[in-house]
């Protein structure tokens, strides 16, 4: 399904589950929402919640907008999709640059949700995150396009711990798909790797924000170390910290079990 944001950008997105079950929202980090249908979609419908997931804008099938782009207009545009399909106010999880994107609307449209989750959130870069990421934005602006498979070797690298990397049932299936992300770019890549660069959030807003909160940090996490999601969660007023063990930045895929019990303990099932 598409729709047309106050904003100005179309987006598409799905929604699963019971029409009159407790809404979640799910915030896709620079990738496709798909990523979440696996495992936590199913997961959280058989909880008895309605799940919406959405494509951001620049990221295909949603409308490819041209850079710039920022933290507090990709959260803006959170807000316009949760207002224009009235589930608000809702639960919402974020995972990495969605995460961020959480953050950022928690702080300016608190009245829009119930509670947050906050995985793998790179609030605050490492100095490994940010030459990684440098690394993406000369690339992407010089048009420079790495070959698949190098590609796909380079994000397993950063995106998964060492106990993932080292078992061929485990890396052999997402390498390949990893191919698919290889190959996307265009306006998203640039756009949402720029707004990520740009978003220096002052910790004095963050600790005056009043959602619940729990935010989810992994042991082997290079993009968003665990100490960092540790600083953060201590930031907020009404927060709970929960760390996956041996499992790097991906975990929706490395220790979906793990994330999904986190969920559940956070949000509720159908008993709450």
């Amino acid at each position: 399904m598409e729709i047309t944001l106050k904003t100005g950008v179309t987006l598409s997105y799905d929604i699963f589950g019971d029409p009159d079950g407790r809404p979640v929202l799910l915030v896709p980090g620079q990738h496709q929402a798909s990523l979440f249908t696996q495992m936590q979609v199913p997961y959280l419908t058989k909880r008895g919640h309605r799940v919406i997931t959405f494509d951001h804008r620049g990221v295909p099938p949603s409308q490819e907008t041209p850079p710039p782009y920022t933290m507090e207009g990709l959260a803006e545009d959170v807000a316009a999709l949760i207002e224009q399909l009235d589930v608000g106010p809702c639960a919402i999880v974020g995972y990495s640059l969605g995460a961020t994107i959480i953050l950022e609307l928690a702080v300016e449209r608190p009245e829009l949700l119930t509670r947050a989750v906050l995985v793998g959130v790179p609030w605050k870069p490492s100095a490994l995150h940010r030459a990684i990421r440098e690394d993406a934005l000369e690339r992407l602006r010089a048009g420079v396009v790495m070959p698949p498979v190098m590609e796909g070797i380079y994000r397993a690298m950063y995106l998964f711990g060492p106990r993932a990397l080292n078992r061929d049932a485990f890396i052999g299936p997402y390498l390949e798909g990893l191919r698919g992300l290889a190959e996307s770019g265009g306006h998203g890549a640039l756009g949402h790797a720029e707004a990520s660069a740009s978003y220096d959030p002052d910790p004095e807003r963050i600790a005056g924000i009043t959602v619940p909160c729990l935010v989810v940090g992994m042991e082997h996490d290079i993009m968003s170390p665990y100490p960092l999601a540790r600083e953060l969660a201590k930031l907020i007023p009404e927060c709970t910290y929960r760390e996956i063990k041996n499992s790097g930045h991906a975990a929706l895929l490395e220790k979906p079990t793990e994330v999904n019990m986190l969920l559940d303990e956070f949000l509720g099932g159908p008993a709450h």
